[in-house]
Order: structure tokens, then sequence, then C-alpha cells
């Protein structure tokens, strides 16, 4: 089954949100084609350091990296739901 843009990003919101507080696992392709994981809580709503600018691209998700952030600031990350190949969370897993 392929999933339209809209729907992919929607299904991973969807998940993301449902996972409450629970740890969330997106693995993903960055545009220069490697693999990345970024570990996150959902509920995390430090304040997002940067420009200020709000992202006008609705797959696009930023969250605060559960890893980085156990280092100090500077844990922001985002990624595109277009680019997603599987997230996880509470021995769920939703795959493309």
């Amino acid at each position: 089954m392929t999933l339209s843009s809209i729907s992919k990003t929607n299904a991973i919101k969807s998940f993301i949100f449902n996972c409450g507080g629970n740890i969330v696992s997106v693995e993903f392709i960055k545009k220069d084609g490697t693999k990345r994981c970024i570990t996150f809580n959902p509920r995390d709503t430090k304040e997002i350091k940067g420009t200020g600018t709000n992202c006008t691209v609705p797959s696009i998700i930023r969250v605060r990296d559960f890893n980085l952030a156990k280092q100090g600031p500077g844990a922001w990350r985002s990624f595109d739901c277009d680019r997603v190949v599987k997230v996880k969370s509470m021995g769920e897993e939703l795959s493309f």
C-alpha cells in the first residue's frame, strides 16, 4: 500500500500523538542519503531556540532529541515525514 505524502504525515503525527508521554523512536533518511534515528518524548515542551520562525512545511516535525538533551542545549532536531522509514513506541511499530 502506498500512502500519499499527506496521509503518511497524518499517520505519523497520529501515531506520535497517541504515544502520549512515552518515548518515540523515528528512523528516517536524511537529505544526504544517510539513515538517522531520533528518540524523543512527544510531550517535551521546553523552549525551542533558534531563528524564531515557524516551519511552514506540514510534513516537518521538530523534536528535542532525547539522547542529545542529556548533553545540554542544542538538542532540537527536525525530520521530514516524507523521509521516515519507521516509527516505534511502546512495542508498536509503523513502517513505510
